[in-house]
């Protein structure tokens, strides 16, 4: 029986005819996105080194918290804390968490209400609000890595939502950021209707497993299925 010279040896070893092929080597990535990766990097680096002093910073400054000194001197106390904290603040969260929110000085200096509310009312606390503000303003990191983020669904009617992008438009701000800066500011108790009904939706505390997390307070303005701006 005669072979063609070019026919297959069909009893080749299996070592050559099932050797593993090669492993297909990656293509390198772009030197752009290479760059981007560098610079997220370094960005995360440089956001973790300044919030490690300024959370150092707000731990020495609880230290001076006395809610026994008169009124005058805690909301001067107040405005000291913020104004040592202004200047380090890596984000406009951290700000608000150690000067007006739950745990921050103004709250811890006036615990009782009326007297919180008559702090809210002063020269004061609208420097405090001018700080943030103009943290709120630059060019920060808007996401803290040290606090999640919460979205609040608000069921308001279409005229109502209308007016506010209306206002966010001629402001040319996002309605996230507009609705913020609209719950940073005091509430007047007599303009918060009173109600003999059952209270409806979550009860405020900390937030279910499945909560949604809230986009930044620079996106542009969308309507959901409820009408809400999220």
């Amino acid at each position: 029986m005669n072979f063609d010279s070019n026919t297959p040896d069909h009893n080749a070893s299996a070592n050559e005819w099932l050797a593993p092929a090669e492993p297909k080597t990656a293509p390198p990535k772009p030197v752009s996105s290479r760059l981007r990766e560098k610079a997220a990097d370094e960005a995360g680096e440089k956001l973790a080194a300044e919030m490690k002093v300024f959370n150092q910073v707000a731990t020495e400054l609880k230290a001076k918290r006395n809610a026994d000194l008169p009124i005058a001197l805690r909301r001067k106390l107040v405005v000291e804390t913020a104004t040592e904290l202004f200047g380090l603040a890596p984000t406009w969260t951290a700000f608000y968490r150690e000067t007006l929110g739950g745990d921050g000085v103004a709250r811890a200096l006036f615990a009782d209400v009326a007297e919180a509310r008559e702090y809210e009312c002063s020269d004061e606390h609208n420097k405090v609000l001018e700080m943030l503000t103009v943290l709120r303003s630059r060019d920060l990191p808007e996401n803290d890595p040290h606090e999640p983020q919460r979205m609040i669904t608000v069921r308001i009617p279409k005229s109502l939502h209308d007016a506010i992008c209306d206002e966010a438009n001629n402001l040319s701000v996002s309605v996230n950021k507009l609705c913020i800066s609209r719950m940073l500011q005091k509430v007047d108790p007599a303009m918060i209707p009173s109600s003999t009904q059952k209270r409806r939706g979550r009860r405020p505390g900390a937030a279910p497993v499945e909560a949604r997390v809230a986009v930044d307070e620079t996106a542009t303005p969308q309507t959901n299925a409820d009408g809400v701006d999220g």
